[in-house]
């Protein structure tokens, strides 16, 4: 593998990895401002 091939599979991931987190942290903001809603 090229110098070029190596970063845009490294690029890849992390930018996967970004977006995985991101889905992650709304989902859970999500559920937790239910959860509130349900207490009140």
């Amino acid at each position: 593998m090229t110098a070029y091939e190596t970063v845009m599979v490294i690029f890849g991931a992390l930018s996967l990895f970004i977006s995985i987190s991101g889905l992650l942290i709304a989902l859970f903001t999500l559920l937790d401002m239910r959860y509130k809603s349900k207490k009140k």
